[in-house]
């Protein structure tokens, strides 16, 4: 089974290319290792696709932190999403996370995609009710509960 190894070099001055995380993936075990290097003008990732393109099946995709995937969760996800998709497996050095052994990093990442992509969902929703206000019922339900033994307005609607 095939190990490559994958990192992206932070946006510094002067930092083209960090030999410790490189060297670290070499000791790893990995046969080939890539590298992308963090832009403020956007995502572009031709070295990871690169290492996933060097990898069949059943293939080990290796970094030294889940940062090293990606700037923030979403970019995480993702990587893990393509993983999962190719049947690739993910070792990560910090934290420890190995997917030969044990496949629920992916369950995880499946679970925390779908809430993210829900989580659009539901705001559009919410900004909806709030803006058809309480009046034309967008709030109904969710009015907070009135203080034990006070009277409200809902009971003198319904007698």
């Amino acid at each position: 089974m095939k190990v490559v190894g994958y990192y992206r070099v932070p946006p510094a001055r002067g930092v083209f290319f960090s030999p410790a995380q490189e060297e670290r993936l070499l000791l790893l075990g990995c046969e080939q290792v890539f590298s992308d290097r963090c832009l403020a003008s956007g995502v572009v990732r031709p070295g990871l696709e690169r290492a996933l393109d060097a990898l069949e099946p059943g293939g080990v995709l290796a970094a030294p932190s889940l940062h090293a995937l990606g700037g923030d969760l979403v970019a995480v996800l993702d990587v893990a999403l393509k993983l999962r998709a190719r049947g690739l497996n993910l070792v990560v050095q910090q934290p420890e996370i190995d997917t030969r052994a044990d496949a629920g990093f992916f369950a995880a990442v499946a679970a925390l995609a779908a809430f993210n992509g829900e989580r659009a969902l539901v705001r559009r929703t919410e900004t909806a009710l709030v803006a058809r206000g309480a009046n034309a019922g967008g709030m109904k339900g969710l009015k907070a509960a009135a203080p034990a033994g006070a009277e409200t307005d809902d009971q003198d609607e319904e007698d």
